[in-house]
């Protein structure tokens, strides 16, 4: 079991370490994927066959699209701001289909650790062991708010940002205060951010996933 870890452990790590290297950014920072070309600034990590990621332009509502067919990989954004004054995250997503996994009684949690949506705030040290995460998730079954230790890393804290299957329902805006997220997670105050990511799998429960992400704006104040 160690040996089936060690692969994704590792990766994680380097995902993170590299979001040391992150630059300041005029704020708030706002991706709207309205263009074509909107994702040449973020890179892509595979850990297990690419997902698909497409910019949707379009007149009504341009959005990213994510669709996992068995596959984990995950497209992130070096920028640096400090939550400690400007806390707040917000975007738009919408599932369209939830990987198959057990329910909360049941299935290892391997396999319950497949998401349709993630968005990620990534806070990056020079000592990888200080390096750490918050892992917002849509789950179909745990309640809004609770947080949760990553399986593969125990400095990545997973908090349930949305709950249920309401994926026929249209657009769902979900907004966070990254300052206090982090606090509640980890118990202490949080240092700058150096990333953020978007992931959509469905590597672990053998199945699919599909979601929409739009109007991610990072970095501005709770007013």
């Amino acid at each position: 079991m160690r040996k089936v870890r060690l692969i994704p452990i590792l990766t994680v790590i380097i995902v993170l370490f590299s979001a040391y290297c992150a630059y300041t950014a005029f704020l708030p920072k706002l991706f709207e994927f309205d263009k074509k070309d909107a994702l040449k600034e973020w890179e892509e990590k595979v850990f297990k066959g690419k997902v698909l990621y497409e910019v949707v332009p379009d007149k009504k509502k341009s959005y990213l699209l994510a669709d996992s067919n068995q596959t984990c990989s995950g497209i992130f954004y070096k920028i640096r701001f400090n939550p400690n004054n400007e806390p707040m995250i917000s975007w738009k997503w919408k599932v369209l289909q939830f990987p198959k996994k057990a329910g909360t009684a049941e299935g290892g949690w391997l396999e319950k650790d497949d998401y349709a949506a993630r968005v990620y705030v990534i806070f990056p040290a020079l000592i990888f062991t200080n390096i750490r995460c918050i892992e917002y998730v849509w789950d179909e079954f745990m309640a809004r708010d609770t947080v949760m230790t990553s399986p593969y890393y125990g400095n990545i804290k997973i908090i349930v940002a949305e709950s249920g299957t309401k994926h026929s329902k249209g657009w769902f805006a979900v907004e966070r205060n990254v300052f206090e997220d982090y606090k509640k997670a980890f118990g202490s105050n949080p240092g700058e951010v150096g990333a953020i990511a978007i992931m959509t799998d469905a590597d672990n429960s053998l199945s699919t996933a599909e979601a929409e992400y739009t109007d991610l704006k990072v970095g501005y104040k709770n007013e």
